[in-house]
């Protein structure tokens, strides 16, 4: 859940690069403490570009703006000096390869979705336990980091942004809702609870981000219903963590986001040479 305000954004603290010449890139991994959701640290930026990238579980990474959910093999790249944070969840790993703008083969100036290959992944975890001569590390880093830049395959379903408003009036709301997709409260509800106005609420969410708030939750909801059905979690199942009274219900609302039916969602998941390559 995004917990920070506007100024906390404003004030992201810089770090300093850890990728020191003559080596064109750094990777940092992150697993789950003792077993609980990781929280988030605070707002930050890196002088050079990030691939944040998931290696097991599931990991979010958080801009002002949007969230990003990333599965196994699924990585976004961020520009150099772009805040951001990050959260994973129970026994997931995340993967940070940072890369100077001058060592990429085109620049990175916005944020884009990529596939990293498991031969990618497992290069970029080996380099970075292994000692090796400067000049084989040097060769291997520069044929990742073209590997990386290549055009990304058509993702796996499932893969979204979900766009956060940035207007402060709506910010508790919002993390309600990212608390708890389900909440079968209605919108009048939480909007009641929150001292909000109608009104003032569509008018924040179709200036900000372009959709009602009820296209919003229902996003939400999708997004967090296509990673429960893939993990295995019954459809009725699913259905019930994300609000829906009935599965005929959930199904027709996934149906109508995703264009295909929950279960036609998992086989095509399972079906897909890169959910059997990047799975864990």
């Amino acid at each position: 859940m995004n917990s920070y305000r506007q100024a906390d954004w404003d004030a992201s603290e810089a770090y300093a690069s850890t990728v020191k010449p003559p080596y064109l890139m750094g990777t940092g991994v992150v697993t789950g403490d003792d077993g609980h959701t990781r929280p988030l640290s605070p707002p930050h930026t890196h002088p050079d570009a990030m691939l944040a990238w998931c290696y097991r579980g599931t990991v979010w990474v958080y801009l002002q703006d949007a969230m990003w959910r990333l599965a196994p093999g699924q990585g976004v790249w961020i520009p150099a000096g772009t805040p951001h944070t990050t959260r994973h969840e129970r026994d997931s790993t995340g993967c940070y390869t940072y890369i100077p703008d001058q060592a990429l083969i085109t620049a990175v100036s916005e944020i884009t979705r990529v596939l990293v290959p498991r031969a990618a992944q497992e290069m970029l975890l080996h380099l970075g336990i292994n000692d090796m001569p400067d000049g084989l590390r040097i060769r291997i880093q520069s044929v990742l980091i073209e590997l990386l830049q290549q055009p990304a395959p058509e993702a796996l379903e499932g893969w979204g942004e979900v766009p956060l408003p940035a207007d402060e009036r709506v910010r508790i709301l919002v993390q309600t809702v990212l608390a708890d997709p389900g909440d079968t409260r209605t919108a009048r509800e939480l909007f009641a609870a929150h001292g909000l106005h109608e009104r003032t609420v569509l008018r924040v969410f179709n200036s900000d981000i372009g959709m009602s708030f009820g296209q919003w939750r229902t996003g939400v909801r999708m997004t967090l219903a296509a990673r429960l059905i893939v993990d295995g979690t019954p459809v009725g199942a699913a259905a019930n963590r994300c609000g829906y009274a009935t599965t005929s219900a959930f199904s027709a609302a996934f149906k109508d986001r995703f264009g295909i039916t929950p279960r036609q969602h998992v086989a095509r998941v399972q079906a897909d040479s890169a959910h059997h390559l990047y799975w864990r």
